[in-house]
Formats: C-alpha cells, sequence, structure tokens
C-alpha cells in the first residue's frame, strides 16, 4: 500500500474503532496532521470543524490512527524481512497481508525470528522432514520405520542413530505445532475465557527484605478475565510486583490437556499406529513452547490493561487536584513543620511573591510557645494575612493544634488557618525551577513557599514537580514509564488550557503547558516581560523571541491580560473573532468595553440569528458565554474544610462517630480519606455508598470533603476503615488491636478482611 493508501485506512479505522462521525475524524486529523494544532486548541476553537468533539474523543482518534500506522509498519517490515530471507511464499504472504493484529503478525514471523538455526531446521535440512510426515500420518508404526533406519541415518548432520533421530523428528512437530497460528488464536481466546493467574510464595522469598507484605498473594488464584475488570486490576500490579522482588512465583493456570487435545484435532485426529509418540510430543510443545509463550502473551496484555486501569485513575486523580478550588490572590503565611529544626515560615502576597522568612520553634526540645505566637501574630498584622496554610506532613496536625490554641486571630476567626497538602513540595524545593526562582534560599524555604502558593493557586504551583510526585497514583513506578509521562502531560496541559493562565503574572512552568508553547518559547515570554514592565495587549506577544504566528493562533486564547488595552484580552474569546465583534459592535453603535460589562448588549448578541450563522453556533455560544462569565477562571473558590476538634491521634477517634474529612486519593478499590490526624482512612468501594458503587471515581473525586464515620480501629496497624453509607447502623465499641477477640469475627467475613488488608497494603507498602 501506498503512504496514501494507508493513511487513508487509518483514518477509517480510527472512525470504526471510536464509532465516530468518519467527517469528524478526518476533520480532527487534518487539525493534528496537516495543521499542525493543539488538542486544546482544536478543542475550544476548532468546534466547527470537528462537531464539537471534547479532548478525550479527539486523543481517542488520534492514537486509534497512530495504532493503524504503527501495525502497518510492523507489517511492511515483517514482509520486507521475509523477501530477503527468500522464505516468502505467495501463502505466506497472503496470511501476512490477512493478519488483523499484531500477536497474528508476531505469530507468523515467529518461525524466521531465530538467527540462530533451530533443532527442527536442523533436523529438516538433515532429511528427516519424510520421516517426520510418516510418524504423522500414523499408517506406519515406529517399529516398521525403523526397519528402514538407513534411510534416514545422516552422521555427518549429527543423526548417527535411530534414536538421534526421533528426536530430530520429534522437534520438527514440535516447531509446527508450536507455530501453527490456528492453534494459538484459538488458544488466545480460551486462556482469556478460562485460565487463572497463581501466585505462591517462592522459596527463598524469606531473603528479601519485607517479605510479609506480599502474603495475602501467597496462595492467590483468579481467574484471568475478572483480572481486566478495573475494579481488580491493581491486584496483577501487586502480584507482578512481588515477582519482580522474587517474592513471589507467578504463573497462568490453564489444563495442559486442553491444549494437547487442540494440537491433536488439528494435526492428528485420526489417531493411527504412532499416537503415543505424538502425544508425548504435543506435551513436549506444549510444555517447552506454547504453554510459556501463551503465559508471556496473557501477562504483557495483563500488564497493559492494568497500567491502563491505572494511568486512568491517576489521570482523574490529577486533573480533579489541579482543579481543586483555588484561595485566589490573598496574601498567606505558610508554615512548613518540623520537630528538632522547627517550623519554617514565610509570607507570601497575593501574586506569590516571598515577602519574609524565619524559623518558629513552638515544639519540643524547644517548645518555645511564647516565642513563636510573638512572631506568628506580628507577622499577620504587619503583612495583613488573611490565611495560614500548615503543610500536612510530619507534625502537621501539632503546628496546627498550635496555631488554634495559641494565635489570637484565629480563635477569633479574623484568620483562617489550614492544612495544605504538602506532596512534592520537597520535589519542587531541590528543583532547578526553585533554585533558579531563589538562589539565595535554602531547600527548607523554597519547600514553604511552594505550600503557600499551592494554596493561592494549586495549578500554578503543581505545574512545576513531576506528576507523579504529587501522591494521587497507584502503582506509578510499576507501570509503563512512558505512557504514564504522555498521559500526565496531557492532563496537565489540559488542565491549565481549560483554567487559562494571565499572562502578566504567570511562571515560566505554567506558560510552558499553554497550548503551542513549550518551555523555550515560555521563557523568552517571561524575559520580555520582565524587559517591558508586562504585556498590555495579546498582540504584543508577536514582538516575543520565536513567538511566531502559528503560536499565537494555537495559544492566543488561552492568555489572558486583565486591565489591558483591549476588552477582549481579558476572556477566552480567540483574538482570530476580533475584527468580526469589533464589526458587530460597530454596527450596534456601541463600544467592545460596552459588550464587555453590558449584559444587555451581551443579551442582544445572543440573540442574534445572522450572527450565528456567520461564525458558527459553536463559536458563538462560547463568545456568549466568555462575555457572560464574571471571572474567566471556571474553578470554583476555596472553601476552607473544617475538621474535628480535639482529635490529634488514631486513639482519640470513636467507632461509630462521624468526622469531616478530604478525599486524598482514590485508587480501584477505594479511596483514603484525610480525617485530621496522622494516618487516613480507607473507604473501601462497597462502603462508598448506600447503593452499589462499581467505580470509586463516580462517586468521589481527589480534594472532596465527605463525612465520614469510623467503622473499625486497628491501632497496632495504624489502620482506620471508614464508611460514607447513611443507612447502617454501627454499635460503639472501644478501639481495637489487631488481635481480635473470641466469638464472631470483628473484621466481617473472611473475604471482607481480605479486601481490606490488599486495600491497606496498597497504600502503606506500595507507595501509593
Amino acid at each position: 500500500m501506498t503512504q496514501k493508501v494507508i493513511e487513508a485506512e487509518a483514518a477509517k479505522y480510527a472512525a470504526i474503532t471510536t464509532q465516530i462521525n468518519a467527517r469528524q475524524v478526518a476533520a480532527t486529523l487534518n487539525l493534528l496532521l496537516i495543521e499542525d494544532c493543539t488538542v486544546p486548541f482544536i478543542t475550544r476553537y476548532r468546534k466547527e470543524a470537528t462537531g464539537g468533539l471534547d479532548e478525550e474523543q479527539i486523543r481517542a482518534i488520534s492514537d486509534a490512527y497512530e495504532e493503524y500506522i504503527e501495525r502497518e509498519k510492523r507489517r511492511a517490515y515483517i514482509l520486507e524481512t521475509l523477501e530477503k530471507m527468500e522464505v516468502l511464499t505467495p501463502e505466506l504472504k497472503k496470511k501476512v497481508i490477512e493478519a488483523q493484529s499484531l500477536n497474528q503478525l508476531e505469530d507468523l514471523y515467529a518461525p524466521y525470528k531465530s538467527k540462530k538455526k533451530t533443532k527442527g531446521q536442523l533436523a529438516s535440512e538433515a532429511g528427516l522432514l519424510p520421516l517426520a510426515e510418516h510418524i504423522l500420518k500414523g499408517e506406519i508404526s515406529l517399529e516398521e520405520l525403523q526397519k528402514k533406519e538407513n534411510d534416514y541415518l545422516n552422521p555427518e548432520k549429527k543423526f548417527a542413530t535411530w534414536d538421534d533421530c526421533l528426536k530430530g523428528t520429534q522437534a520438527i512437530l514440535m516447531e509446527r505445532f508450536a507455530h501453527d497460528t490456528e492453534i494459538k488464536e484459538t488458544l488466545r481466546k480460551d486462556y482469556w475465557k478460562e485460565a487463572s493467574l497463581v501466585s505462591t510464595k517462592r522459596k527463598d522469598a524469606e531473603k528479601v527484605k519485607d517479605w510479609e507484605k506480599f502474603k495475602d498473594y501467597f496462595e492467590f488464584s483468579q481467574p484471568i478475565k475478572d483480572l481486566t475488570n478495573p475494579k481488580a486490576a491493581h491486584r496483577f500490579l501487586a502480584v507482578r510486583r512481588g515477582m519482580t522482588l522474587k517474592i513471589l512465583k507467578v504463573d497462568v493456570s490453564y489444563p495442559q490437556e486442553s491444549v494437547v487435545a487442540l494440537i491433536k484435532s488439528r494435526h492428528f485426529s485420526h489417531g493411527g499406529k504412532n499416537e503415543d509418540f505424538l502425544i508425548k510430543t504435543a506435551t513436549k510443545a506444549t510444555t517447552l513452547a506454547i504453554h510459556p509463550s501463551m503465559d508471556l502473551e496473557v501477562k504483557s496484555e495483563l500488564k497493559k490493561v492494568s497500567d491502563e486501569g491505572a494511568i486512568d485513575v491517576f489521570n482523574v486523580n490529577l486533573k480533579n487536584l489541579l482543579l481543586q478550588p483555588y484561595l485566589g490572590a490573598k496574601t498567606v503565611l505558610a508554615l512548613d513543620p518540623g520537630v528538632r529544626t522547627g517550623c519554617k515560615t514565610v509570607v507570601v502576597d497575593k501574586t506569590g511573591k516571598l515577602l519574609f522568612d524565619t524559623v518558629i520553634y513552638p515544639h519540643e526540645p524547644q517548645n518555645d510557645i511564647k516565642g513563636s505566637q510573638t512572631v506568628i501574630e506580628r507577622l499577620i498584622d504587619h503583612y495583613n494575612v488573611e490565611y495560614l496554610a500548615i503543610g500536612n506532613g510530619t507534625y502537621g496536625r501539632e503546628t496546627l493544634h498550635f496555631i488554634e490554641e495559641y494565635i489570637a486571630q484565629v480563635k477569633e476567626d479574623k484568620v483562617k488557618a489550614t492544612l495544605v497538602n504538602e506532596s512534592g513540595a520537597s520535589i519542587y524545593s531541590a528543583s532547578e525551577i526553585a533554585k533558579k526562582e531563589f538562589p539565595d534560599k535554602d531547600a527548607t524555604v523554597r519547600g514553604a513557599v511552594s505550600i503557600a502558593r499551592r494554596f493561592q493557586d494549586p495549578l500554578a504551583e503543581l505545574v512545576k514537580i513531576d506528576p507523579k510526585s504529587i501522591g494521587v497514583g497507584q502503582y506509578q513506578h510499576d507501570v509503563n514509564q512512558s505512557k504514564l509521562k504522555k498521559s500526565l502531560m496531557g492532563v496537565v496541559e489540559s488542565c491549565v488550557n481549560f483554567v487559562g493562565v494571565d499572562l502578566n503574572t504567570a511562571s515560566a512552568p505554567l506558560l510552558s503547558y499553554v497550548s503551542g508553547i513549550g518551555p523555550s518559547v515560555a521563557g523568552n515570554i517571561v524575559k520580555k516581560r520582565e524587559e517591558v514592565g508586562g504585556f498590555k495587549k495579546r498582540e504584543e506577544l508577536l514582538k516575543v523571541s520565536r513567538f511566531s504566528q502559528k503560536i499565537f493562533e494555537q495559544s492566543g486564547g488561552f492568555l489572558r491580560i486583565y486591565n489591558g488595552e483591549h476588552p477582549l484580552d481579558s476572556t477566552f474569546i480567540h483574538p482570530e473573532q476580533y475584527p468580526v465583534l469589533e464589526k458587530w459592535t460597530k454596527e450596534q453603535k456601541v463600544s467592545l468595553k460596552d459588550l464587555v460589562e453590558d449584559r444587555e448588549i451581551i443579551g442582544r448578541l445572543e440573540r442574534d440569528t445572522e450572527l450565528k450563522e456567520k461564525i458558527g453556533e459553536f463559536t458563538h455560544k462560547d463568545i456568549v458565554t466568555a462575555l457572560k462569565a464574571p471571572s474567566q477562571d471556571p474553578r470554583t473558590e476555596f472553601k476552607s474544610t473544617e475538621f474535628k476538634k480535639g482529635i490529634r491521634k488514631l486513639t482519640d477517634l470513636e467507632p461509630g462517630n462521624w468526622y469531616t474529612g478530604i478525599v486524598t486519593n482514590i485508587t480501584q478499590f477505594g479511596a483514603f480519606v484525610d480525617i485530621g490526624i496522622k494516618e487516613n482512612g480507607l473507604v473501601h468501594v462497597s462502603e462508598m455508598a448506600d447503593h452499589f458503587v462499581s467505580n470509586a471515581l463516580e462517586v468521589l473525586k481527589v480534594g472532596q470533603e465527605v463525612k465520614a464515620r469510623v467503622k473499625e480501629l486497628d491501632v497496632e496497624r495504624g489502620r482506620i476503615s471508614l464508611s460514607l453509607k447513611t443507612g447502617e447502623s454501627i454499635p460503639k465499641s472501644k478501639t481495637s488491636s489487631s488481635k481480635g477477640s473470641k466469638g464472631k469475627p470483628r473484621n466481617g467475613t473472611k473475604e471482607d478482611r481480605k479486601l481490606k488488608n490488599n486495600a491497606f497494603a496498597s497504600l502503606k507498602n506500595f507507595k501509593v
């Protein structure tokens, strides 16, 4: 096929795979591949062309197209290689051309991959192929064939005895059975329907550090088909990690006799005089070649499925974290708690600029309560601080307690104090970005500044940190790293462009995620901004080094200028629509400023059917929406969460009581909730609602405030089981230890306990 034909077929494949109209797919691919547009730009500003496709649909089209192209590249390579090897018969060529999947292509190519000749190939070259055919037909017994052994012996090729000949013949037949593409395709389907994944403890497992963490998988078995369920996908990642650490032995279990029966039906169904020999050969082929191949393939496919599930959960969590409610332009005092080294204390102004930094020592061993109190109160008064942000790491709760107990303004509700998730702050503080921002400050001060800024604007600050370090993923170090990085970068890009950025305050890392810009141009924007003292209109971006007209097209609508020269520069309206709106306002005898501020004029534009027809329904609707928005930022504003007073440690909790909490992470089996103490509690998916929940992400999101009831405490292992159900009554009881008591199991059924243990293991042992 020519390149144009391949591309056309790829577009058809994308339309079929995504079930999106072919015209929309063609338009989308044209924008992506020919016009070199970004996904956020197409999503927001090319709706007329795509028919209003969203980002997910556009990315799905791109992925399906690339999948087809990659498959055809592999097909072309295999055909070319086989032709060079002079083994490409018309029949083989037909099979390669008709293969529908990469697995089928690899099955056809497998017999020719090895650079070294196989035992079967050596036997064939020694003249043993006729003997193999005789044995397979079964019309002549082995005893009778042995009488004619001189016809097959070939000492020069190392087949000097009859036994050598039988072994060579067996190698020929084993390879024939193993490379039968129809057998492989049938087994491929059967394994996914009937096989199980089995893990057991290795004999030398106890030599590995922390081997006990995997005890739930020492006698584990689950059908393969169940492991493809998103709710169970994490189990394979756990088992695989145990296998990688040489703690677990992991196998795909499938009846050997079923494989042998399939080989028999395909190659020697009528039995014959040599059936015993053929059964042994088929069994050997199954044990040494077919099953190991299927075992590897199933594990590889399970890895892909599990990776996709884990990455999808990570994507949703990251998106919710980046788009969580923001504080906005407020002066913030932030504390990064510490014990021996003290609490790093900083004040940043409403733009995030560092105003002051110091260290206080309210905890043991210094226990300087009075001095720390004086410093905080003076800083609040001097800088008109409105909010206190406290990192939620070690001694975070104790620091919040100190603030609530000793700082007068907090008790009088003049200043709000809240805990802020500090995951990744230490990563940022040691980064080149942080060193460039604060070259004369140490890492502890940079970390405290990061806590303050992420409270003001989570998105603007978190884009400076590797998404994997933010703490909302599951098994992020085990999944395909290139796919994870690409996917997470796509989420960050999507969020930044969904919110838009203030051109005159955004950092270079934030600007780099704006459609079409990138790190290099972002740095040039900041440099130019410092030179001119801020941009007055969007058009001035064209004076920035390497900022081309194409970049302006892709990024212009996402970059906002407040109080600039052009009224529309503060909106999501793209500059390419300015001439249309300028002409419309002139005809209406009003100004652009009036259009932005006057609801009656906006309503007039909304009702203008002639304008709608001219610019398109989608574009017209988006313009009206942008003009109506009181704030162009689509996020909600921050609302302080009040944790229950008087609880500082796990033993302060009472089973049966309700507590306010914040969802900190969501996995495929449940959600982890911060209820105001060091340990996060687990809400298993079965405890999320009074109705059945199949997917935790359907009912909860990271950053969401919830009311959770303590079901059970395990002090010894630091575990809290929570429930969000309202229709179930739980009697109060004393805090329990992990040893349990006589009588009925306090942890529910055996299956319930296993699910909880797996979940907690994922939190505490697998670096969620």
